[in-house]
């Protein structure tokens, strides 16, 4: 704990206020956690999770000090102290508001004094359930409906003006109150007072379920009487008149009456028909015959407390005991009209439903089921009977075994009825029930009678719309394929038209090389021997005359030789064709060793694939363009190793070229092109477009260049070759 600075004992806090004006403030102030200074007596303190917290009272109201453990506390006078219950206490702190009333967190506290706890305060029964009198010390009136252990506490569930709320006591206080029997359960149905501070129990919105009273001292826990008597001693009513007028009624007493089970919930509720008369009873905790198992049959005496909080009156918190086992219920036979019918009379002189309301009872009807939807706690079947509409709710087990019944099919029900009213407009009574529900016990209380007929109006409809919407589809999609088709003819058309150039262009490109390669052979060629054969007789003439000149027509004969072999190497490329009639692999083989001849590199060359008889307009172009990639990358790269590979997929319709290089690669996109007088890449990319393919180079400076060509196989390739103009 931590202790503050002595302070004088007239010292106080400013933002002084009363436990009823914070108690006031609005949500929005409470949100802002204001810093105010409370005056009061603690009356209780109690550990939670977080820490001591302390029920402080005034003259105004009531309020929770929480943090008592981490807050400065002092006497008056300076020295150190833990307040204790029965403390008059100055408090400092922080107004949250995160339960059902505002809470002040504790920063400083000065213990003023101490004095007697006030005698409790006989309360309204309005205010005390309406949470007014939440944190503060009361006394209230009351009979026990039913006692259940906890941890070290008894809880006594008391009702009082018609509600309940809880009474926590000590364990060894409970026992001793109960006398010599020492079992608190005896206590149910005394009439008591009690009194304790309140603690209002609230859920998660922040709303009051039901007040709670600790009940710490022997002297807050007074028997104002004695019981109605042992539990199934008392006179017995008939199931239809346990909420009806009696002379002789003791009000909030047990009421006794018997019946047979209809349905029974373990540990939970029993349903219990007499006659045309039902009652539900809800068994209470720790009472008798919450463990025993009770039977479809059983002839059953309950005892508990009316509950008059539904249109008709139930028994809750009720001891059972088993009379003798009898034979399973046979349901009434009534429809959902007749039951609705009879549930409108009106609470008044002969207006009461003879012979009975069914509601709690067992009843039966036949119906057709319309449709069934799962819920939370199991599911609901929507059933029409003679025009009126009825539902059957079914646990989880039993609406998984129901739930696939189709719907249309005429099905028998069993189950207990009960009826959902709305209250009346007018004066007197109560308005026309609204619906009739149905508890189905389990799937033995639903039963096919009959399936629906398979040809209904409504599948006929369905089966109409269908073929009509089939038609219409039928109709869309020829025009759909009649389109595609279209389409798929031009773009075809356009393609072996395409394709039909390639090879055209192919041949007449053959044709114009050999050309040229005989121009050349027959003019430039021999011309430039002519000139070596003169330059020799003119060397030879000259005789040993002038070293100068000697040394002249050596370099001379040099460069003429250079020449021709460079042109001679030229004509060889030009009229050489990319095939030759060899095997693809070993064409592709000799074309780059000619290309590569006279330079210092690794060369690798890899045909991946069938190949089989691949159109020479095809293969040459792929010929072309590795000619093409492995000179550039020669003359440009300066590689120490080129990879070529080419590979071919049948299955995929593709012919694919790589030539790969670790020379000193280029900025793809800045190189030098047709404008600088360059077309080796565009030549390559047009021959693989103009095949269906395309180009793709990847390269960086000094990370090498790949540059990839895939082209399309077509069927109709080898006609085009075949029919394509041969070459001279």
């Amino acid at each position: 704990m931590l202790f503050g600075a002595a302070v004088d004992a007239g010292e106080a806090f400013a933002d002084l206020r009363t436990l009823a004006e914070v108690g006031a403030l609005p949500r929005a102030a409470i949100e802002a956690r204001p810093v105010v200074t409370l005056r009061g007596q603690v009356l209780a303190l109690r550990s939670t999770g977080e820490g001591t917290e302390a029920c402080l009272e005034d003259q105004s109201g009531g309020i929770r000090i929480a943090g008592i453990d981490a807050a400065s506390s002092e006497e008056a006078g300076g020295a150190a102290v833990t307040p204790a219950v029965g403390d008059t206490i100055e408090v400092r702190g922080r107004v949250e508001g995160r339960r059902y009333a505002p809470v002040v967190r504790a920063e400083r506290i000065i213990v003023t004094g101490r004095r007697p706890l006030p005698p409790p305060r006989r309360c309204e029964p309005g205010a005390f359930f309406a949470g007014n009198e939440d944190c503060r010390l009361v006394e209230v009136e009351g009979i026990v409906e039913q006692a259940w252990p906890g941890d070290a506490v008894w809880f006594l569930e008391i009702q009082t003006a018609g509600r309940l709320f809880t009474a926590v006591v000590p364990e060894g206080l409970a026992a001793s109150i109960a006398g010599t029997e020492r079992d608190p359960r005896k206590l149910v149905d005394e009439p008591v007072r009690v009194a304790g501070v309140v603690e209002t129990e609230c859920n998660q919105r922040g709303e009051i379920v039901r007040p709670v009273v600790r009940v710490d001292r022997p002297e807050w826990f007074f028997l104002r009487g004695t019981a109605a008597g042992p539990v199934f001693k008392n006179d017995a009513v008939p199931a239809q008149a346990i909420g009806a007028f009696r002379v002789e009624a003791r009000p909030g007493h047990r009421v006794r009456t018997f019946g047979q089970v209809i349905h029974a919930v373990p540990r939970k509720t029993l349903f219990l028909q007499n006659g045309h008369a039902g009652v539900r009873v809800g068994i209470g905790k720790g009472a008798i015959g919450v463990d025993e198992v009770f039977e479809r049959g059983d002839l059953v005496e309950v005892a508990g407390f009316l509950d008059r909080s539904g249109w008709v009156a139930s028994i809750r918190n009720a001891s059972a005991t088993r009379l003798e086992a009898g034979l399973p219920p046979t349901p009434l036979v009534a429809t959902p009209a007749t039951i609705l019918a009879a549930n409108r009379a009106r609470a008044g002189q002969d207006s009461l439903a003879l012979p009975g309301d069914y509601d709690g009872c067992l009843v039966g009807f036949s119906g057709v089921m319309l449709q069934s939807q799962p819920t939370e706690a199991g599911g609901l079947l929507v059933v029409r009977c003679d025009g009126t509409i009825a539902t059957a709710e079914a646990d989880e087990t039993t609406f998984r075994d129901v739930a696939g019944t189709e719907p249309g099919s005429f099905v028998a029900l069993v189950g207990v009825a009960l009826i959902d009213r709305e209250p009346a407009s007018g004066s007197g009574g109560a308005g026309a029930p609204p619906r009739l529900r149905l508890i189905l016990r389990d799937a033995d209380d639903f039963r096919v009678v009959r399936r629906p007929p398979w040809w209904t109006p409504e599948r006929l409809l369905a089966v109409l719309g269908i073929t009509a919407t089939v038609l219409a589809a039928a109709l869309v999609w020829g025009a759909t394929l009649r389109r595609q088709l279209t389409a798929q003819t031009r773009l075809l058309a356009a393609e072996m038209r395409s394709r039909r150039d390639a090879a055209l262009e192919f041949e007449a490109t053959l044709r114009e090389r050999n050309r040229l390669a005989a121009n050349l052979h027959d003019t430039l060629q021999q011309t430039i021997g002519g000139i070596g054969f003169q330059l020799d007789a003119c060397e030879a003439a000259g005789g040993s005359h002038g070293a100068e000149s000697s040394r002249h027509f050596a370099v001379a004969r040099r460069m003429v030789g250079h020449a021709a072999t460079e042109l001679q190497g030229s004509v060889w490329a030009m009229r050489s064709l990319p095939l030759d009639g060899k095997p693809f692999g070993e064409a592709l083989s000799a074309l780059v060793a000619r290309v590569s001849e006279g330079h210092d590199v690794a060369l690798t060359v890899r045909c991946e694939g069938p190949f089989g008889e691949l159109p020479e307009f095809v293969s040459g172009s792929i010929l072309l363009i590795v000619q093409e990639a492995v000179h550039n990358a020669l003359k440009h790269g300066s590689p120490g190793r080129v990879d070529v590979t080419v590979s071919d997929d049948p299955v995929g319709g593709t012919l694919r070229a790589v030539v790969a290089d670790d020379g000193r690669g280029f900025s793809v996109g800045f190189q030098a092109g047709p404008h600088e007088g360059h077309f080796g890449i565009q030549g390559m990319r047009e021959r693989t477009e103009r095949l269906g393919g395309g180009l793709t180079v990847r390269s960086r400076p000094d990370g090498g260049t790949t540059v990839e060509a895939v082209v399309a196989r077509r069927d109709y390739d080898a006609d085009l070759g075949s029919s394509a103009p041969s070459r001279s």
